[in-house]
């Protein structure tokens, strides 16, 4: 069987690079191209002189759309037999270029059609995170982005490739730099996708723990049917800016660029909403409220586990409403055993 290509795109600093190298399941061999270090290096046979990596964005856009197709034209070329003698392959890339203020395609698609990507997905990473790893590079710190820059260019990037994955009609999706990678091998072969919904703001202490507890339960519930980690995603892997030196503008669009995660992303990307309430004392959360409404209107399936004696009418717009965590679980893994196959890409 060729292997499966994924395309992994995501702004400077947003960790695809390294959500690429962490995927390392047993028995799988895998290849993975930067198309990145492809450019800087065709750009050293370009220049007489060498061209650092702070200097490499400033080459003239004719100049850095020629390099970048001569990237890909090599990709391209080496494909057609790496795809005989490998399981997985990745193209970890860019969409976007945000140089000097200036946004510029980092594709062609001419080169996105010959490779016919089985999957497109995109890292993202709260802005503080990413600026401190920018600030580790020198073509990083050659540029004064603040926290807003990043997240509309981490916005933009997230748009361009879910378009290529609507023009060619494969599956995309938008992980966090915490996400396990080896959520692939499930995707690639069944939608199934669970959004975690949980109170993050009020919840502190045995709360927290007892929500990463029932988490880790979400996650093995799969194992026992079939062997695979129940695919996840998990709004807490990216923090809460906390930073006092956060700008009323930096702040505003931190809060909106949440929200349209959580709302349009996330959860149109999952299948499955369950939202999740670790005791009975918690407040009842408007972002969880919201999240359920929101998959509930756009056809997924939602499951809420409240333990309150006293729930408001608006909850039972969920399939269904647990009070009793393990008579939840006992449900979803006979659910799952149904609907599973359904879920199955044809």
């Amino acid at each position: 069987m060729p292997a499966k290509i994924i395309i992994v795109t995501g702004i400077s600093g947003s960790g695809s690079r390294n959500f690429c190298a962490r995927y390392n399941p047993l028995g799988k061999k895998v290849k993975r191209y930067h198309t990145g270090d492809m450019l800087f290096e065709l750009a050293q046979k370009y220049s007489s002189t060498p061209v650092l990596k702070e200097n490499l964005l400033n080459l003239r856009p004719d100049i850095l759309e020629s390099l970048r197709d001569n990237a890909f034209e090599m990709l391209v070329k080496n494909l057609e037999e790496e795809k005989k003698d490998y399981d997985i392959i990745f193209i970890d890339t860019h969409a976007q270029f945000f140089w000097n203020d200036v946004y510029q395609n980092a594709y062609n698609w001419k080169y996105l059609k010959q490779i016919n990507a089985d999957m497109f997905v995109t890292i993202i990473d709260k802005p503080s995170a990413i600026k401190e790893k920018q600030l580790k590079t020198p073509h990083g710190r050659a540029q004064t982005h603040d926290l807003r820059d990043l997240l509309l260019w981490q916005n933009v990037e997230v748009n361009v490739t879910l378009g290529w994955a609507l023009n060619y009609e494969k599956p995309a999706y938008v992980f966090s730099s915490k996400q396990n990678p080896e959520i692939i091998n499930s995707l690639l072969d069944n939608k199934f996708l669970i959004y975690s919904s949980f109170p993050m703001t009020d919840a502190g202490g045995e709360a927290w723990n007892r929500i990463n507890t029932f988490k880790e339960k979400l996650r093995n519930i799969e194992k026992e049917i079939d062997g695979i980690e129940t695919p996840i995603i998990d709004p807490a892997d990216i923090d809460v800016e906390t930073g006092s030196e956060l700008g009323e503008r930096e702040r505003e669009a931190i809060n909106r660029q949440t929200v349209h995660r959580d709302l349009n992303w996330d959860i149109a990307q999952s299948t499955h909403v369950i939202a999740y309430y670790p005791d009975d004392k918690i407040s009842l959360s408007k972002g969880v409220s919201d999240e359920c409404t929101r998959a509930l209107e756009t056809g997924k399936y939602v499951y809420v586990v409240c333990p309150r004696e006293k729930i408001s009418p608006f909850m039972n717009i969920a399939h269904k409403v647990f009070r009793d965590e393990d008579e939840f679980l006992k449900f979803f893994k006979e659910h799952l055993k149904e609907i599973l196959n359904n879920l199955k890409r044809k």
